[in-house]
């Protein structure tokens, strides 16, 4: 490999360069010679944006080469066009769970964030998803890799000790949502931002043992585009030790599924202010909107929530530290808690 006349710059200079080029030039530059390779290297491999069929690579890549593997940081899987003209976008046949085998090989990640998918059945090639994908193989994995870097495993054997930031956008063509069967997201210690998408959350499966309440760092919980049920948002809430933020975009219709429809959930305010008094000295934003209320006739939310509601105002004085609420409105707060 000959070298590049860039190579006699002076190591500062050309960290500063690298960091300001896109990921193809990067590439591009790794490959003129052994001196760029090696500085350009962690920044090529610091942050993976894949998508569809790259995904398979990175994990061969990282399971072949640990010296890989300790320069990730951030990682994002989208399998889905998000960008559709609907909120769920263009389905593929490739689920985002086909990047946990090789998490816990990156002993620096930080940030994980998995969009797409339809987590559900598995098929074999003359099944009716093509490629034969393993839905329900890959999503067990997911939560097997989550209960391992949660607070249900011994601190020794414990995984992802780095992680901050997690983001599962689960998108479905059909629009139902998914139950989110375990609690260990909501128990990750280290954990400081929570985002969840497209889920049913049910008070039966969102469990928070007694031992782990006011043990977790996390200091923002967005809970979006999901069926939030008030028992498990109330359990959700007994984890962390200072929640910061929490926000929930509540979708009625995500409750539906061919097996399961859950009752309203018929709760006071002075029940739902009960569960944000937890955070009463920490929680500085919160953010409450019924999803109807905001979609248009294509489903699509274009009407943002009104911030600082007055009609919210007597609640948010129980809470010092508030600065700010988004939605929290009349028909809000009533079509959640089923009033």
């Amino acid at each position: 490999m000959a070298k590049s006349p860039l190579s006699s710059f002076p190591n500062e200079l050309l960290h500063l360069v690298i960091k300001h080029i896109d990921f193809p030039s990067r590439s591009a530059l790794a490959r003129t010679c052994r001196s760029l390779h090696t500085i350009t290297t962690p920044y090529l491999y610091g942050s993976a944006y894949l998508q569809k069929g790259q995904v398979d690579e990175f994990v061969r890549t990282i399971s072949e080469n640990e010296r890989y593997a300790n320069f990730v940081h951030d990682v994002k899987v989208v399998t889905n066009n998000t960008h559709g003209p609907t909120l769920r976008g263009t389905q593929t046949s490739i689920s985002p769970c086909r990047i946990v085998p090789c998490l816990d090989r990156l002993p620096n990640l930080q940030s994980l964030a998995l969009t797409g998918g339809y987590w559900m059945w598995d098929t074999d090639d003359n099944g009716s998803k093509p490629n034969g994908e393993k839905w329900d193989t890959l999503e067990k994995a997911l939560w097997n890799y989550l209960q391992r870097a949660s607070l249900e495993e011994p601190i020794g054997s414990r995984v992802s000790l780095n992680l901050r930031s997690l983001t599962m956008d689960r998108i479905e063509m059909n629009g139902q949502g998914a139950a989110l069967n375990y609690s260990y997201a909501f128990v990750i210690p280290q954990l400081h931002h929570l985002t969840l998408r497209g889920f049913q959350l049910f008070h039966e499966d969102i469990e928070v043992d007694a031992e782990f309440e006011r043990t977790t760092e996390l200091k923002s919980l967005r809970i979006e585009r999901s069926f939030v049920s008030f028992g498990a948002l109330a359990s959700a809430l007994r984890a962390p030790r200072a929640l910061q933020y929490l926000g929930i975009s509540h979708a009625e219709d995500y409750q539906y599924h061919e097996m399961h429809l859950v009752d309203a959930n018929n709760k006071t305010m002075q029940e739902f202010m009960d569960t944000l008094l937890l955070h009463r000295e920490s929680l500085e934003g919160i953010k409450l909107v019924h999803e109807e209320i905001f979609r248009n006739r294509n489903g699509v939310n274009n009407r943002p929530p009104k911030v600082n509601d007055v009609w919210f105002l007597p609640y948010a004085k129980q809470l010092p530290k508030l600065e700010r609420w988004e939605g929290c409105d009349a028909s809000s707060m009533r079509l959640f808690l089923g009033l």
